[in-house]
C-alpha cells in the first residue's frame, strides 16, 4: 500500500542556491544531506506537508541516471490566499506570470532559479 507521503525529485544546477530560491517564496527546508559526495536538500510547503521536492544536482545525476536528468516535472501548487501569494512572489523578484482568471479560479506560473516553470492556482 502506499502512503501518502510524496518526494517530487527536481534536478537542479546549484542545491544551495535552489533551496535558497524556494525558501524566499514561502517553502521550508526539511532535510539536507551528502549523498556520495553532492549535497541533497528536502524542501516542503509548510512543516506539516506529506508531500516535498528533493533538490539534486542535475550534473550527480547526470553522471548517475542520465535517463531522467533532463525531465522537469510540471508541478500545479495550490494557494489559499493567491492574489497575496502573487504580490510576494513578486516583491521577492521572482520571475512570474500575468495573474489569469480561469473558470476554476485564479492561475500564473513562475520560474525558479533554473528556469523550471510551476504553476499556481487559488482563489
Amino acid at each position: 500500500m502506499f502512503t501518502n507521503q510524496i518526494k517530487i525529485m527536481l534536478y537542479v544546477t546549484n542545491v544551495e542556491e535552489s533551496s535558497q530560491f524556494w525558501q524566499k517564496i514561502g517553502f521550508v527546508e526539511k532535510e539536507r544531506d551528502a549523498v556520495d559526495g553532492t549535497l541533497v536538500v528536502e524542501i516542503a510547503p509548510s512543516e506539516t506537508a506529506e508531500t516535498m521536492i528533493v533538490l539534486y544536482d542535475l550534473a550527480f545525476i547526470q553522471k548517475h541516471s542520465p535517463e531522467v536528468a533532463g525531465n522537469t516535472p510540471s508541478l500545479m501548487f495550490f494557494a489559499e490566499d493567491v492574489v497575496e501569494l502573487y504580490k510576494k512572489m513578486k516583491d521577492a523578484d521572482v520571475r512570474i506570470g500575468e495573474l489569469v482568471q480561469l473558470p476554476t479560479g485564479l492561475v500564473f506560473n513562475f520560474a525558479d532559479n533554473d528556469e523550471n516553470y510551476f504553476a499556481v492556482s487559488g482563489q
